[in-house]
């Protein structure tokens, strides 16, 4: 095993489990974490003859041969889409890429394994960031307190319907909710989906196959994480997966951030204690209604014309929202009439109505408590 990476040293709770579920034969999923590289990985497989289960396993065993490589002084070849990232988000982009040249070219080459593909959601902790990086549907997502976010981008034909279609268009039916438009090792090539985030002490981070995102919630996912440690939940969550049908197989892999050294505030999810410095990064919380539904997020992206939600909720353009931002205590808060202005893969910009001064000062003054 390589050492690991020089100034990693978060110290982290993890842990991981799969399950063929109540309805599937064989167990098409796979997962691997190494600790010892702070790198977490779920991949779910397709395709018949035991295809998927290969897929997946090669996508897994690939990457972390290939992180261990880089990590260890190699350096990637392929320099393909990697200007933008950093060293280590590139390291992650090859390796990805790797896996998917290898699963195409046994595809082509062996009959049986004609079209089979997969998944891949991964996370890597790196000295200075988290890294996520995801291709297909098994989402992944972070736990911040109380709040579940999305940092995984949803390849569906559904999601990327609903983030371009045009206003007023009609919605697609329920089946295609689970058609992937992208998938490691269905074509010769592939585009991993990437985002990187300063993670803070107290953190969760929760990978998992669709048998699990299909059947409970994310806000559900955050209750059970935050009040049990990683190996327990992940057990928990199964169970609850398999009590509401197990339609599918479940992975799901569990890191917690206990601690941070040098950064104040040693925050445990479940008991919401924290330094004041950390306080002051925080995101805020938006609670939303509309006419058909309710919701409530984390917000980092907020200004005194607006605020991006992430959400997988479907809303239109020029959709109206009535807003309550609060900071996490629910202390500070301002109400507020919006529309949505666009949509993106991971949720919607909504624009500020016929705001009258003193809510613009209550913003502005909120927004100041952030920085």
């Amino acid at each position: 095993m390589i050492p690991a990476a020089e100034g990693i040293n978060a110290i982290v709770e993890s842990a991981g489990i799969t399950d063929v579920g109540r309805k599937r034969k064989g167990n098409e999923d796979s997962y691997f974490l190494d600790e010892n590289l702070r790198l977490y990985v779920v991949a779910d497989g397709m395709g018949g003859h035991q295809a998927g289960e290969v897929a997946s396993r090669i996508v897994a065993e690939t990457i972390q041969k290939m992180m261990n490589e880089y990590a260890g002084g190699g350096v990637p070849g392929d320099k393909a889409g990697h200007h933008n990232f950093s060293k280590e988000a590139a390291w992650l982009d090859s390796s990805i890429r790797e896996s998917n040249r290898l699963v195409y070219d046994l595809s082509i080459k062996v009959k049986e394994y004609n079209g089979m593909g997969s998944t891949v959601s991964a996370v890597f902790l790196t000295p200075d960031t988290l890294v996520a990086a995801n291709v297909g549907d098994s989402p992944i997502y972070l736990i911040r307190k109380d709040e579940a976010s999305l940092l995984s981008v949803p390849h569906t034909a559904m999601a990327e319907y609903e983030a371009f279609a045009p206003a007023g268009a009609k919605p697609l039916a329920e089946k295609f909710r689970h058609m992937i438009t992208r998938a490691v090792g269905n074509k010769e090539g592939v585009d991993p989906d990437f985002r990187e985030i300063k993670p803070l002490p107290g953190d969760i981070v929760l990978l998992c196959s669709d048998g699990l995102s299909d059947k409970v919630k994310p806000e559900e996912m955050a209750d059970i994480v935050n009040r049990n440690p990683p190996a327990e939940a992940g057990r928990i969550l199964v169970d609850l997966a398999n009590e509401r049908g197990g339609d599918d197989n479940i992975t799901i892999i569990i890191l917690k951030i206990l601690e941070i050294p040098g950064m104040p505030g040693v925050t445990g999810n479940s008991n919401g204690s924290t330094g004041a410095e950390q306080e002051s990064v925080q995101s805020v919380v938006v609670e939303y209604d509309t006419q058909d539904f309710s919701g409530r997020a984390l917000v980092n992206d907020i200004s005194t014309g607006g605020l991006f939600i992430e959400t997988g909720e479907i809303f239109k353009i020029g959709q109206k929202l009535s807003l309550a931002i609060s900071d996490k205590n629910g202390e500070d808060s301002v109400t507020a009439e919006a529309k949505v202005i666009s949509r993106k893969a991971r949720g919607i910009e909504v624009e500020y109505e016929n705001m009258t001064a003193e809510q613009k000062n209550k913003i502005e003054l909120f927004i100041g408590h952030r920085k």
